[in-house]
């Protein structure tokens, strides 16, 4: 059995979509805190899915949710935007580590044969190689943020449960995933770049709001392309106990993406944007190197940015 801790959240759902209709026998585990149900509810009754309430901070919930599993894809953390980081920077580094602690360790009791842990590209906040391999994590400082920094403890807990106790990992990390079930928040800033900038547009802003120049170069990566990679690398031997990164190397300045989403809602007046003062720890540029996960993995992004976007924005006006 499968189990997805975090999988009623916009990647893990999707995730789940991909392997229920693989025929694997899935357990999600969620809080729920930021998950939804109605991300998942599409499989309850299958007699190959299972979803149960978990709050991973606490040890117990972990050892129940892990009775009975093979592999584990940990998903499961505190997560937002740019503003989420510098708003909460203590709960974040306090649940992320207690998340990964707990799971590990109800893992190696129970005899999970491997987890695959699905950390982010901002441990390479401070990369300086660009485009970025897996290597150059040992040569880039430490991450400012506190998200960032959790994410680069859980890749150590990882490689140190290995080493100590042969728990076999697989560490992943998604570069600005993209997709439909991805929300908006209240507050500018506490989500990711496109549903902020998506809310913004089509409710009607002019000039439409972005933080900084608009210099800022990402990769934005299709949702079920990045999924499709969490499933390969759990089928590949050879990806046990190694480190991938997980994105389209396209590199997009946000203020082309603005423009892009402006013209897809169907935003009639000249395109214009307003600059507000970055966050302290915005990063300019980041930008992966793929080599490894299409020679190991066989794996590459198929969905242009358009296309993901012109989805983005159909399942949002959908939902909305």
């Amino acid at each position: 059995m499968i189990l997805v801790a975090g999988g009623a959240g916009f990647i893990g759902s999707h995730l789940i979509d991909q392997l229920v209709d693989g025929g694997y026998v899935v357990r999600v585990a969620d809080d729920f805190s930021k998950g939804r149900r109605e991300n998942i509810e599409n499989h309850e009754g299958k007699p190959n899915f299972e979803m149960m309430h978990a709050d991973f901070t606490d040890y117990e919930n972990c050892k129940k949710v892990i009775d009975d599993i093979d592999i584990m894809f940990l998903l499961a953390s505190k997560i937002g935007g740019i503003g989420y980081f510098h708003k909460y920077p203590a709960e974040i580094i306090d649940a992320n580590t207690k998340i990964v602690s707990n799971l590990l360790n109800a893992a190696r009791r129970a005899d999970v044969q491997r987890i695959l842990y699905i950390s982010s590209s901002m441990v390479f906040e401070r990369a300086a190689i660009f485009p970025t391999p897996e290597r150059a994590l040992e040569r880039t400082p430490v991450p400012i943020t506190s998200y960032g920094f959790s994410k680069l403890i859980g890749e150590w807990f990882c490689r140190a449960f290995w080493e100590e106790h042969g728990l076999k990992y697989t560490i992943l990390r998604p570069f600005n995933c993209v997709g439909p079930r991805e929300h908006p928040e209240e507050e500018p800033g506490m989500a990711h770049v496109i549903p902020d900038l998506t809310k913004k547009i089509l409710r009607g802003d002019y000039p439409l709001e972005i933080y900084g120049d608009g210099l800022q170069t990402r990769c934005f990566t299709n949702v079920k392309d990045t999924v499709r990679a969490f499933v390969l690398a759990m089928k590949e031997k050879k990806a046990v106990c190694e480190d991938f990164n997980i994105g389209n190397p396209e590199e997009t300045r946000i203020k082309d993406l603005a423009e892009m989403l402006w013209k897809i809602c169907g935003r009639k007046e000249p395109f214009k944007l307003k600059h507000l003062p970055s966050f302290e720890h915005d990063v300019q540029r980041r930008v992966p190197d793929i080599t490894k996960a299409k020679k190991i993995l066989k794996w590459k992004p198929r969905t242009p940015l358009e296309k993901t976007l012109q989805e983005y924005v159909g399942w949002y006006k959908s939902y909305r």
